[in-house]
């Protein structure tokens, strides 16, 4: 929830958590969801209903090979301790356009010239900060799903 505990980080409805639960995957070292086809490479969305559904079931067998790549390539460090992710430091490492970054861009714009304001507005960080306002909080890094090997094809 957007709370001060959470500082906007957790939602209120966890998809990895539902996505185990439907039978989709299994938690990997990296704490995403590992499904046995496309490794952490998988994006959940939900549909929130009362309609008595019927999950698959869990996965026979996990499909993190623990091999450590995402740990060891953790950009922001923040997988120190097994099945645990420092939120926070994934969050400065990997949403460096999420909510702290448009706090710092419109407070320093508030505070310039109206010359440097338009300069602002032309500038690529703002793109960016513009797009991820859009797009709104993940939670996935794109350095974990890239060197996690699980879910890759085959090269011949």
């Amino acid at each position: 929830a957007q709370n001060e505990e959470t500082k906007g980080t957790v939602g209120q409805v966890s998809l990895r958590h539902a996505a185990v639960a439907a039978g989709l995957g299994a938690f990997g070292s990296n704490n995403l969801v590992v499904h046995p086809r496309f490794g952490c490479r998988a994006v959940f969305t939900a549909i929130l209903t009362d309609l008595e559904i019927l999950p698959d079931p869990p996965v026979a067998e996990n499909p993190c090979t623990a091999c450590g790549l995402c740990v060891q390539g953790c950009p922001g460090k923040a997988l120190d301790e097994p099945g645990r992710t420092d939120v926070m430091k994934c969050v400065k490492s990997n949403m460096p356009y999420g909510l702290s970054g448009a706090i710092r861009f419109w407070g320093k714009y508030g505070e310039v010239s109206a010359a440097e304001r338009k300069g602002m507005l032309r500038d690529p960080n703002f793109w960016r900060l513009y797009q991820a306002g859009h797009i709104g909080p993940q939670y996935f890094c794109f350095t974990c799903m890239n060197v996690c090997p699980v879910g890759r094809k085959a090269t011949a």
